[in-house]
């Protein structure tokens, strides 16, 4: 399936832009045209709604009397439907467009709330993150997406600015964490009513940040295959990074997927202690992200890549060790801000390695690897707490993490070594 843009289509006006200097130089790429601030936007707009999920979400099902086994199967049930539709999501998007997909994405979510909200068993929210796993699998369709609004010189840079937007929005997002508690002395709602209503002012930034994408779409010019197709030109390159995106995400996953659940039952902790603690963990992997491109400036993608995914093993093993939750959280915090500095620059690497008129199937296939890891995490995770001991998922994944480190240069070394030789 061919798939061509036009990258003038988003050329911003050269003359409009100012020249950037000092810190905005170093985060920011040189051009960001209206598309690209639509995206960045929308991206915002996804970052704060996750970021109250991620602070209320599992307390709220927790009050519900659900278990770990329970929280896994329901989680699972995203990465399943993702994993499943994410290949024919790149295929229809280079078949009819973009523009398409992501209105698709935009119904789907807002029913998966609808069923979300409505939802007292493990059934109907299962099925409700079913729902949100196929608007996630539309969502293959954005890094494209978003890669067409810059040049080469400008991706590592571009990346960096897009996780820095989102993830600082999720630090605020996690200071939602604070609102249940002041419901429940204020207006005398339960705990369980004011998680509700929390969350659902999160939902409504969640669909809305569809709208943003939707606009920045606008001018796409695509050149859309009469026939459908699956071949893949960079199938090396696709397949390293598939392999070490799966396993990087079930390390990380069989621990962080039930985070919430898993400070509670250690340390007594409630929403607004969570909501601290990833305001701090976001806050850092703001900052990472949006320092990516600088570090692999100095110090080269690959090795700033290794260097992060190493550190941030050590610091997911300290974890379980840590005799409080004070001192807990320091090493969360420190180690969610090593591990994501990688994401920007991997993201970087795998974009500029592929060709335009593959992009939208190729990172199917990175977003399947992605989310196949969300299938076996909270339900491995959730079982390991229950059947070997709270501490072991920390234990399993701080090792694997060390490991995965080392696979890093080893796999993609040679695309790391074109690039530069070819000036990007």
């Amino acid at each position: 399936m061919e798939i061509t843009q036009t990258p003038q289509d988003f050329s911003p006006d050269q003359t409009a832009q100012p020249q950037r200097t000092g810190i905005l130089a170093k985060v920011v790429p040189e051009n960001v045209n209206l598309n690209a601030k639509y995206f960045l936007v929308g991206g915002f707009s996804n970052g704060i709604s996750n970021g109250v999920f991620n602070a209320v979400l599992q307390l709220y099902l927790l009050s519900l009397g659900f278990g770990s086994q329970n929280l896994g199967t329901i989680f699972m049930m995203n990465a399943l439907s993702s994993t499943i539709l994410t290949i024919p999501a790149g295929i229809l998007a280079d078949r009819y467009g973009k523009k398409k997909i992501i209105l698709a994405g935009a119904v789907t979510v807002l029913l998966s709330m609808v069923v979300f909200f409505v939802s007292q068993s493990v059934t109907m929210f299962a099925l409700s993150f079913l729902l949100i796993g196929v608007c996630n699998a539309t969502g293959t369709v954005l890094t494209p997406l978003y890669s067409s609004f810059f040049n080469e010189d400008d991706m590592d840079k571009a990346f960096g600015l897009w996780g820095l937007l989102n993830i600082s929005a999720m630090s605020l997002g996690s200071l939602a964490g604070y609102i249940p508690p002041m419901m429940v002395t204020g207006l005398g709602l339960t705990l369980t009513t004011a998680y509700r209503y929390t969350m659902m002012m999160a939902a409504t930034l969640f669909v809305a940040q569809y709208f943003f994408y939707f606009k920045a779409s606008d001018g796409l010019t695509e050149t859309l295959s009469s026939e459908f197709s699956f071949n893949l030109k960079s199938k090396s390159i696709v397949l390293k990074i598939c392999i070490l995106t799966l396993l990087t995400n079930v390390a990380g996953g069989i621990m962080f997927s039930l985070f919430p659940y898993y400070v509670n039952q250690k340390y007594g902790v409630e929403s607004a202690a969570l909501g601290t603690m990833f305001f701090g963990a976001n806050l850092a992997m703001a900052l990472s992200k949006g320092a990516a491109a600088s570090f692999a400036k100095k110090l080269g993608g690959l090795k700033s890549i290794t260097l992060g995914i190493a550190l941030s093993g050590i610091f997911f093993l300290l974890m379980p060790v840590s005799p409080t939750f004070a001192v807990l959280s320091v090493f969360f915090v420190l180690r969610m801000g090593t591990r994501f500095m990688s994401d920007p620059l991997v993201t970087s690497i795998f974009m500029r390695s592929i060709s335009d008129d593959e992009k939208s199937t190729a990172n199917s296939l990175r977003m399947i690897a992605m989310n196949g890891g969300g299938i076996v995490s909270p339900l491995l995770g959730g079982t390991l707490m229950e059947k070997v001991g709270l501490d072991s998922p920390a234990i399993i994944g701080g090792i694997a993490t060390l490991m995965l480190a080392a696979m890093f240069p080893l796999l993609l070394r040679n695309e790391a070594k074109k690039l530069e030789t070819n000036g990007e």
